[in-house]
């Protein structure tokens, strides 16, 4: 067994899944830098914000959320008050809250992607897919280099069960990671398993292989390569898990494999343990919850045929 690093630059979908300081950076580069609409006015900080921003990075959330709502009782569309709002109740995984935070900043800016996707990641943790369709095709509309946004779009084709385009988006993600000199690999696992969905083995195989060749050795979810490789057993590659969000990652994959083997009850089992004790942000949880949804459809289906 090679050591793991258990530091994984993908983090899950509250928001980017960004936490502590790459969280503030974020937000406070788009509220300054992104122009959310050709018409609005150059943004500025008010004390509330700035005072806003200093609490969150102080982990004080809370306190930072009264900020917030002072700033908007003087501004009710200042975007960085807004933003900061939005970016907790997302961390927090207060979903609905969030999905309504973002809904109404793109009321006011229509043209902001990142409050699109945040939109999205709402209504993806909802398995409202939807509306997780509508808002991550907003903030791709003007073709960004942004991996992430794809990959969410990504995700989304594969729980509605659209896995030609889950894999056109999956590729696309891993595009734009390379054009900014990131790499990830669950592009990669999205699209293959998406190939697997739709009987295309040679581009399945072809995607496994590339994953093979460029993945990171040393980090996670290098094992899921391996186990998809044939290369570890299930077991050996759940002795590699250390959280349960990656635990989370490897039964579902399991399960997906399984499902594809033509063993319908062994991957059950695996994606019926992330649907009652998986970590809810990992898009794994949600992907699983999906097929296993979609499962059971089909088994009411056939039963009242009979």
């Amino acid at each position: 067994m090679f050591p793991l690093d258990n530091h994984s630059n993908r983090q899950r979908p509250s928001f980017l899944k960004a936490s502590g300081q790459l969280l503030i950076c974020a937000c406070l580069l788009i509220s300054h830098h992104v122009q959310a609409d050709v018409n609005d006015p150059l943004l500025e900080t008010t004390p509330f914000v700035t005072e806003g921003y200093i609490q969150l990075e102080a982990g004080q959330p809370e306190i930072a959320l009264e900020s917030f709502s002072k700033a908007l009782e003087s501004n009710a569309t200042d975007l960085s008050a807004l933003l900061g709002r939005a970016m907790i109740y997302a961390e927090q995984q207060k979903h609905d809250q969030a999905f309504t935070s973002y809904d109404l900043i793109i009321q006011n800016y229509p043209r902001h992607m990142h409050a699109w996707n945040g939109r999205g990641l709402a209504a993806f943790n909802l398995e409202d897919f939807d509306e997780a369709l509508n808002s991550f095709q907003h903030a791709t509309a003007d073709k960004p280099v942004n991996g992430f946004y794809y990959e969410t779009l990504a995700w989304t084709r594969m729980c509605r069960g659209e896995f030609t385009e889950a894999a056109a988006s999956a590729k696309t993600a891993s595009l734009m990671y390379d054009r900014v000199g990131e790499t990830s690999i669950y592009p990669l696992l999205i699209a293959y398993f998406a190939y697997l969905e739709t009987d295309d083995l040679v581009s399945a195989e072809r995607t496994l292989n590339y994953a093979t060749k460029n993945r990171n050795i040393n980090q996670w979810p290098s094992p899921v390569i391996d186990y998809l490789s044939g290369k570890i057993s299930a077991d050996g590659l759940i002795s590699y898990v250390m959280d349960t969000a990656q635990e989370t990652e490897a039964q579902t994959y399991i399960g997906l494999k399984l499902r594809h083997d033509n063993q319908p009850e062994q991957a059950e089992k695996h994606l019926n343990w992330v649907s009652q004790n998986g970590d809810p942000r990992v898009f794994e949880y949600t992907l699983a919850r999906a097929f296993k949804m979609r499962n059971s459809v089909a088994v009411l289906d056939s039963k009242s045929v009979l």
